[in-house]
C-alpha cells in the first residue's frame, strides 16, 4: 500500500484531514538537503494559508476559499525540504476544546479504537493557480481558477465525501462507543502524530489548543514564547494570544522544527525583532556554561483546583518523586495568585477579540453566500447566520458584550488588569528576566528556572457524550490558560496517561527544551 493509500485508509476511521495533498513532483531545492527536515512530513492546521488547497478553518463560511499566498510557516517548512501531506481538521476558527465543533465532523482520538470507517470515499479536487510574483521564495496568486488551465500551475487534493443531514451537519453513526475526543482545537494535528502518519504537525494555540490535544494523545506538544514563530498567514482567532506550536512523538523533532521558524518576520507585527532574539541567543550560549547546575523548579499551590481528578493529583505527585531523586533538579512550592482569575479573564480578552476578527466573514466580500436571501434585511445576516457554527455564535455574542459601553469597563479593562497582573506574578518568580522587559529590570537571584503543573483536569470525555455543559467544556482550559496570557514558552510531556506542562520564563524556549530532553532521559 502506497503512503498516499494508508493515509487515506487511516483517515476514514478517524477524520483527521479536511484535505489530503497528492504527492508533490516539485523540485526540492539544492541546498534543502542540508536541512535537518529534510525528507520529512508533516500536517498542518486548517487555519494556515496554503496555495495547493482551501484554507477552511474548518468553517461553511471558508469551506472553498483559496489562498493566493503561502503563511510563513509553510514557507520555511517547503524551504528546509520538509513535505506536507495535507490540513487537518479542528474546532471551527479554532474556538473549542474538543475538534468537535468542526463543520468536517469530529476527530477522533489516536488513543483509542475506532474499526469502522466513518465515510465511503474521496473526492479528487483540481484547480489552477498563475503566479505572479516571487518576493523572498514567496509565490502569490494572480487568478485561482478551476480544472486544469494551460500556463498555470495545477493543484490537486483530496477531500471525503460526507453525509450530512437536513441541517448541513455531518453524520457518523459507527464511532465505537470506546472512543474519545481528541482535544482541540488542533484535534487533527495531534492525531495525525499520533498515528503515526506524519513525523510532525503545526497547529495554533491561543489557550491551549496545542497542549490539550497533545495530552489527550500522548504526544509532545509544544507552545513557544508569544511571538517567536511568525503567524503570517494565519488566520486570527485573538492576535493577542496565537502562537504557532509544534506536536510531535520525538523532541528532538519538535526541537529541529523550532530552530527552522525561529525567525524574525517583517510581515508580522508581532514577531520578536532581531535585537531581541540576539539578546535571546545570548542566555541561551550562557545557559550552556551552567551545564551541571541545578534546575530550580517551581510548583505553584493555586494549581491545586478541585476541579483536578485524584488520578492526575497522584500522577502528578509521582512525576515530582521521580524528578527529586535526579541531583540536577531541586522543586519547590511558589504561589501566583492571579492564576485563580485566569479563566475569566481569557474568555473575556478572547471572546473580544474574536468578534472583531470575526466581523470580516460577511459573505459579500469572500466566503459563503446563501441562496435563500430574500432581501428583508441585510444579507449579511443570512450569511453568518447559515456559515457560522453554534460555538462561534457564542462567543462573538460574548465578545461583543464585552466590547459594549457596559461591558467594556465592566469586563474588558479588568480582564487586561488581570492579565498585566499575573505577567508581573510570573516575572517576580522566575530566575530569568521576560525578554521584552527593560535592561534593568531586577531578576529574581533565588528564583526558579522552570514550573511543572498539570495540561488537564481529567481524561478525556467519550465522544458520544456530546457537548456537555458548555461552562464545563470551558473549564478544560484553566490548566493551560495562564501561560498563553503571560505568552510563555510551554512544552506538554506525558507521563502514566496523563499530560503535565513544562513552563518557561518568556524568551527561554530553549531552556525548555533542554529540559524536557532531561525529563525524558529521567523517565
Amino acid at each position: 500500500m502506497s503512503k498516499l493509500a494508508h493515509i487515506k485508509a487511516v483517515n476514514k476511521k478517524y477524520n483527521i484531514f479536511t484535505s489530503i495533498r497528492a504527492p508533490s513532483k516539485t523540485p526540492v531545492d539544492e541546498f534543502a538537503s542540508f536541512s535537518p527536515l529534510f525528507n520529512t512530513t508533516y500536517a498542518i492546521k486548517d487555519n494556515f494559508t496554503t496555495r495547493n488547497e482551501p484554507t477552511t478553518c474548518s468553517s461553511l463560511m471558508l469551506s472553498n476559499y483559496k489562498s493566493p499566498f503561502d503563511s510563513t510557516v509553510v514557507t520555511l517548512l517547503n524551504q528546509s525540504g520538509s513535505q506536507c501531506i495535507g490540513k487537518t481538521n479542528m474546532d471551527e476558527f479554532g474556538m473549542g476544546n474538543s475538534t468537535t465543533s468542526s463543520y468536517f465532523g469530529p476527530t477522533l482520538n489516536s488513543l483509542y479504537p475506532q474499526t469502522e470507517s466513518l465515510f465511503i470515499d474521496y473526492e479528487e479536487v483540481i484547480f489552477s493557480t498563475k503566479d505572479i510574483g516571487d518576493e523572498n521564495g514567496e509565490f502569490i496568486s494572480s487568478d485561482i481558477v478551476e480544472g486544469i488551465k494551460e500556463g498555470y500551475t495545477v493543484n490537486k487534493y483530496y477531500v471525503p465525501k460526507l453525509n450530512r443531514d437536513e441541517k448541513g451537519k455531518v453524520i457518523f453513526n459507527n464511532i465505537d462507543s470506546r472512543q474519545r475526543i481528541t482535544g482541540g482545537s488542533s484535534g487533527g494535528s495531534a492525531t495525525a502524530v499520533g498515528l503515526d502518519l506524519v513525523d510532525f504537525a503545526i497547529g495554533s494555540d491561543t489557550g491551549g489548543s496545542v497542549r490539550l490535544p497533545a495530552c489527550y494523545n500522548n504526544i509532545y506538544g509544544f507552545k513557544p514564547t508569544y511571538g517567536r514563530i511568525s503567524r503570517w498567514g494565519l488566520v486570527a482567532y485573538a492576535q493577542s494570544l496565537d502562537t504557532v506550536g509544534i506536536m510531535s512523538k520525538e523532541v528532538d523533532t519538535i526541537w529541529k522544527v523550532f530552530s527552522t521558524l525561529d525567525l524574525a518576520d517583517s510581515k508580522d507585527p508581532t514577531s520578536l525583532s532581531d535585537s531581541c532574539r540576539e539578546e535571546i541567543a545570548i542566555e541561551r550560549i550562557n545557559s550552556k556554561k551552567n551545564v551541571g547546575k541545578k534546575f530550580k523548579i517551581g510548583i505553584p499551590i493555586e494549581y491545586k483546583f478541585n476541579e483536578l481528578s485524584e488520578d492526575i493529583k497522584q500522577s502528578w505527585e509521582k512525576l515530582l518523586n521521580k524528578l527529586k531523586e535526579n541531583k540536577l533538579i531541586e522543586i519547590i512550592s511558589i504561589s501566583i495568585p492571579s492564576v485563580k482569575y485566569s479563566l475569566p479573564a481569557y474568555y473575556t480578552l478572547v471572546t473580544s477579540e474574536a468578534s472583531s476578527n470575526l466581523s470580516r466573514y460577511d459573505g459579500n466580500r469572500y466566503g459563503f453566500r446563501t441562496e435563500d436571501y430574500e432581501g428583508e434585511e441585510p444579507e449579511f445576516r443570512f450569511n453568518r447566520d447559515k456559515a457560522f457554527g453554534e460555538e462561534v455564535k457564542r462567543r462573538i455574542l460574548l465578545g461583543n458584550y464585552s466590547l459594549s459601553s457596559y461591558g467594556y469597563d465592566n469586563n474588558y479593562k479588568k480582564a487586561s488588569n488581570v492579565r498585566r497582573l499575573l505577567i508581573e506574578e510570573f516575572n517576580k518568580v522566575f530566575r530569568d528576566k521576560h525578554c521584552l522587559m527593560e535592561k534593568k529590570q531586577l531578576t529574581n537571584a533565588n528564583g526558579i528556572d522552570l514550573m511543572i503543573v498539570p495540561t488537564s483536569v481529567n481524561l478525556p470525555k467519550l465522544i458520544n457524550e456530546g457537548n456537555g455543559d458548555i461552562v464545563e467544556g470551558y473549564m478544560n482550559d484553566v490548566c493551560t490558560i495562564p501561560m498563553s496570557l503571560a505568552g510563555l514558552p510551554t512544552m506538554n510531556i506525558s507521563f502514566e496517561n496523563f499530560g503535565f506542562q513544562i513552563v518557561g520564563q518568556h524568551g527561554q524556549d530553549y531552556k525548555v527544551l533542554e529540559f524536557t530532553r532531561l525529563v525524558n532521559n529521567i523517565l
